[in-house]
């Protein structure tokens, strides 16, 4: 704290009106030594949206916004404030209205951006916050101040703005017929078809550019095949290879876990597996080695044969619970199918817990919100949305290769186009495939086989929830 002896600073402060409020004068309890400020919030601020008119002109109007969503932090030791929560992009920095709660009806007071000149400040002050300003505190007997930095952080970029990136054109994952994407760790893992075997490649997540092959560490090739039969359960992989389950946390070297009855792997949430088994049925199991009949709802020739992606999620409202998403197409022999067949469960760890059958979404053949049945359909979990692709519509379904990004909110239920995800301009939708992966800073990665074209991006409000998480 520093010792007041300025005449003017002292007659300032006592005639500020104060953002606090007083206690009794008379509390001989109460001392007047302590300097602080013990809370600050902004009261409004004003708000610069955009809107289209009839004709798809923008034109800009301003809303007055209550700052009560936006905490403030206070950090005693360093003398700052700030709000780790930025506000939302088209905030005016300059013109707030705020309030500070001082320790022991301490009266406060701003420093000019430029100079040491202080101005009493009251809670009806319009104050400009646009770069980081220093709040003076003066104790209530005059005696000791105590300089505060506030840091009032505004989102520069708009929250529900997506920007792609063309990262490469890999000659040789262009020779790939289709892919099967993974994030793990700090990596991005591709398990390509080239027509005859399935071989893995590797890139960093904040690369793209460079991509090695991953050796694996037995003889036998993998089938042509083998891509579409592989999960990610917690940070490994799970295949099934040659009748034998095995597992890998890098791609390149696995473990056999055993030799299971069961012949595909379909699904995973953190703590099992499913599979089919040899006669389609749904199994599951905990550790890879004891696999047990896992429950439907409805007939087994409604489960997905080929084109299987699946996602897993928690429950906001329940951390042990997840919600197991299957979607697929069935096979040829279904010729009147024009959409996808889509399953999900109710995966519940708790203590109590019963184990819930695989629910059927049944299709209204009326809605127009649904998955067509694409080819080699690839889908990802990218935030609290499933994102899908795919490419032409397998007869009768007439939807061209590639059209578009699906988008559900309600994990499978009901599909739209959303706005905010379209295919890059630029892609090249001469690709034989396109695999959808996300990693674990929110950025959405195509990989197309057949052109080798590399896309990631990332919606902005994706990237600060990111920052919050302490990732990249």
């Amino acid at each position: 704290m520093k010792r007041i002896i300025s005449p003017f600073l002292i007659i300032l402060f006592a005639a500020a009106t104060l953002v606090s409020c007083f206690p009794d004068d008379n509390d001989k309890n109460v001392s007047y030594k302590d300097t602080a400020i013990n809370a600050f919030a902004i009261k409004t601020m004003r708000l610069y949206k955009t809107k289209k008119s009839s004709k798809g002109e923008d034109s800009t109007y301003v809303v007055t916004v209550s700052g009560a969503l936006f905490r403030f932090k206070i950090d005693q030791n360093k003398c700052e404030i700030y709000n780790t929560d930025s506000l939302p992009y088209g905030i005016d920095a300059t013109k707030m209205l705020i309030t500070a709660t001082t320790e022991k009806n301490g009266k406060v007071g701003l420093k000019s951006i430029i100079g040491t000149d202080i101005k009493s400040i009251t809670s009806n002050d319009t104050l400009d916050f646009s770069v980081p300003r220093t709040l003076v505190v003066m104790s209530h007997d005059g005696k000791n101040t105590r300089e505060y930095t506030v840091k009032v952080n505004v989102h520069k970029q708009k929250a529900n703005d997506f920007k792609w990136t063309k990262l490469d054109t890999n000659a040789e994952m262009a020779t790939f017929k289709a892919f099967r994407a993974f994030a793990i760790g700090d990596r991005i893992l591709a398990f390509g078809s080239d027509g005859t075997k399935t071989v893995a490649m590797q890139t960093g997540v904040n690369d793209g550019k460079s991509w090695t092959s991953v050796p694996f560490n037995f003889n036998e090739p993998l089938d042509k095949d083998a891509y579409q039969n592989i999960v990610k359960k917690g940070d490994r992989l799970y295949m099934i290879h040659n009748g034998r389950l095995m597992s890998s946390e890098d791609g390149g070297t696995w473990d056999v876990v055993s030799m299971p009855a069961v012949k595909r792997l379909v699904a995973a949430s953190s703590s099992r597996l499913f599979a089919f088994d040899a006669e389609g049925k749904m199994s599951c199991s905990y550790d890879g080695v004891t696999w047990v009949a896992d429950d439907i709802d409805s007939g087994q020739e409604l489960l997905p044969t080929t084109d299987i992606n699946y996602a897993c999620t928690t429950l906001r409202t329940n951390k042990d619970v997840e919600h197991v998403v299957l979607v697929g197409n069935r096979d040829a022999a279904y010729t009147a199918d024009t959409t996808a067949v889509i399953w999900g469960k109710i995966e519940d760890k708790g203590k109590y817990a019963l184990n819930m059958p695989w629910a059927y979404y049944v299709i209204d053949n009326n809605s127009k919100y649904v998955m067509p049945r694409l080819a080699d359909m690839s889908m990802t979990l990218c935030g609290d949305l499933l994102l899908a692709v795919g490419g032409k519509g397998i007869a009768p379904c007439k939807v061209e290769a590639f059209d578009k990004i699906y988008t559900s909110g309600d994990m499978g239920i009901t599909w739209v186009n959303d706005a905010r995800y379209q295919l890059p301009e630029g892609i090249d939708k001469n690709a034989t495939a396109m695999a959808l992966v996300t990693d674990s800073g929110n950025h959405l990665w195509i990989i197309c086989a057949g052109t080798g074209q590399i896309w990631r991006g990332r919606l902005n409000s994706l990237g600060w929830q990111s920052a919050l998480d302490g990732k990249k």
